[in-house]
């Protein structure tokens, strides 16, 4: 019986080997791998904005974590994939917007060198090889020299490089909003920003009607738990401006996309509803004299109390 089962161990272990050639033989090495490319959640709930004004009031941000950021007159936000960046310290030089190198680096999921010899700031990015200069608006990509029309610098004792030149070098979108104008592509009104974005090509993006159908199913969940069966607006019934029960179904009836930027559609309701493209995850903003972003809870109680 002994012997039998060192005969039976043998035959598995040769099984084993002759099937592992096979699927080498079939399937390349590395073709196995299989990597899903996948896109975190964005760290926009509980934020809480009170915009600059010419007043005396406080100016700041208040994250989900309760971390303070002082807003003043310069200032200008920082979002890279729809998550806001925390003391991100932008600088303007030149009308051109400076970052420390390190933020968009690792946000963006690229390495740096630093060689303090030389003041040069290397970026390792796939195939891309970035090179900058301390104080000097000359630059490389992958060996071509490029003219920049700001030089890097060191400030605060970070290096900082400007946002545009490499965003667009690590094949990231850029877009900027004044904080005025509504038809610039924008996340937040009255606060100038700056948007990086970069995405997995193989990372499906909700369709608009997908996106439109999400909000709707977890508004009607919110409608029923207070008012009780939901019945579409009929096209000729127009709701009393009274009657709150109605106003809802009415605008539960009639969604529509307003907007959108890289990483949400904008639906209005009584307050406006973010979509998250790519997570499917809902969020409403509240555009008073304090800004507010929220996850959306069909299930909470005040889940439609849209007071201003």
């Amino acid at each position: 019986m002994k012997g039998r089962g060192v005969i039976v161990l043998k035959n598995n272990i040769m099984l084993s080997i002759m099937l592992s050639i096979m699927l080498l033989t079939v399937f390349p090495v590395g073709a196995l791998a299989v990597v899903v490319d996948t896109i975190s959640k964005s760290n926009i709930a509980k934020t809480y904005i009170y915009p600059y004004e010419e007043d005396d009031t406080e100016s700041y941000i208040l994250y989900d974590d309760s971390t303070k950021e002082s807003i003043n007159k310069n200032f200008v936000a920082l979002f890279i994939n729809g998550s806001i960046i925390k003391n991100a310290n932008l600088i303007t030089e030149n009308d051109r917007i400076l970052l420390p190198v390190r933020i968009l680096a690792e946000n963006l999921g690229a390495q740096i060198k630093w060689d303090s010899k030389t003041g040069k700031v290397t970026i390792i990015d796939a195939e891309n090889t970035i090179e900058l200069f301390i104080d000097h608006k000359n630059a490389k990509i992958n060996g071509e020299k490029i003219d920049l029309d700001v030089a890097p610098r060191i400030f605060n004792n970070s290096t900082y490089v400007p946002i545009r030149f490499v965003a667009e070098a690590l094949n990231a979108k850029i877009d900027f909003f004044n904080g005025k104008d509504l038809t610039q592509q924008h996340i937040l009104p009255r606060m100038p920003h700056v948007m990086v974005s970069r995405y997995p090509s193989s990372v499906e993006m909700l369709s608009k009607e997908e996106a439109i159908e999400k909000v709707r199913e977890e508004l009607i969940v919110a409608f029923e738990n207070k008012f009780g069966e939901f019945i579409p607006l009929a096209e000729n019934e127009e709701p009393s401006k009274e009657d709150d029960k109605a106003i809802l179904r009415d605008v539960i009836t009639n969604l529509n996309i307003e907007s959108e930027n890289d990483r949400y559609y904008v639906v209005p309701v009584m307050f406006d509803f973010w979509i998250d493209k790519y997570t499917g995850d809902i969020y409403t903003f509240y555009n008073g004299l304090r800004m507010s972003i929220n996850i959306f809870n069909p299930y909470a109680e005040n889940a439609l109390s849209f007071a201003g």
